[in-house]
């Protein structure tokens, strides 16, 4: 696992914020996923530390400068989440926490029967715009991690239930998940954007309990997979080897190849088609 007691995710405590002034701390039911539901995956746009903080200036340097000051550490957001997870100003994708574990959420709002910010450790994943595999890949496997640690650190079953209000809820769940059990107001997230990544919530708390039992170092969707293929053979079809150059000149001349990708795979109709037109 990445994150353990001794090694915990970096901390950014938004004490500014009107949320982490206002709440008091509840008993820690489950975790609760979003996502931010804009294209920024930037974690600055939503996390800065404080304006007196010793450490602001090294957080700075990790997390970016917010130069709108949008972020959500000020007293006219009356909203409020546990952590952030997105992209460093490196382009490291990565997670912040926002506030102690067990303070009450101002996150998933209310419904019918009553709300998850009552119990339910909450985070938001910043969104991109919705169609990069190698991205959702990243924050997914960020929050897959965070999770299980929060998990372990409570003694929470990731595949288990618990009864609130009357109401059987997953110990992990999403904002959308909590708006169909009258626990949350009426948003998307996360399911506008994990199926179309072949991800449902079940998998992941199947995620996080493989990752709990230290079955799952590395998980890779096969769209995730077909990216970084891509990645590998255009790297491949740049490289033009100095060792090579001279013969790579004559089968060119000969109608063998265009000379196009000398280092890259080839097929076995490209290979038959060489092999054809150099007995011509």
């Amino acid at each position: 696992m990445k994150y353990t007691p001794e090694h915990p995710p970096l901390q950014c405590f938004m004490r500014q914020s009107t949320w982490y002034k206002s709440v008091g701390t509840v008993t820690v039911r489950g975790v609760l996923w979003h996502s931010t539901g804009a294209n920024n995956p930037y974690i600055s746009r939503y996390v800065q530390p404080d304006d007196n903080a010793p450490d602001r200036e090294q957080l700075l340097k990790l997390l970016g400068v917010n130069k709108n000051h949008n972020d959500w550490n000020h007293i006219v957001r009356k909203a409020g989440v546990h952590a952030w997870i997105g992209k460093l100003t490196s382009g490291d994708v990565s997670c912040v926490q926002a506030g102690e574990w067990n303070k009450k959420a101002w996150g998933c709002g209310s419904g019918k029967k009553g709300s998850c910010n009552n119990g339910w450790i909450q985070f938001e994943i910043c969104e991109d715009a919705l169609n990069d595999p190698v991205y959702f890949g990243k924050v997914y496997r960020e929050a897959v991690e965070l999770t299980a640690y929060l998990c372990k650190l409570y003694n929470l079953n990731p595949q288990g239930t618990v009864t609130y209000n009357g109401v059987k809820v997953p110990v992990i769940l999403c904002h959308q998940d909590s708006y169909r059990l009258g626990l949350g107001s009426g948003h998307a997230d996360v399911l506008h954007w994990f199926p179309k990544m072949g991800k449902t919530m079940d998998d992941v708390r199947a995620d996080v309990a493989r990752t709990m039992k230290g079955e799952d170092d590395e998980m890779l969707s096969f769209e995730q997979w077909k990216q970084y293929m891509g990645q590998y053979r255009a790297e491949l079809a740049a490289q033009v080897p100095e060792w090579g150059e001279d013969e790579l000149a004559q089968a060119v001349e000969l109608g063998i190849t265009d000379g196009s990708r000398p280092c890259d795979l080839a097929t076995r109709q490209e290979v038959m088609s060489m092999v054809v037109r150099g007995r011509e």
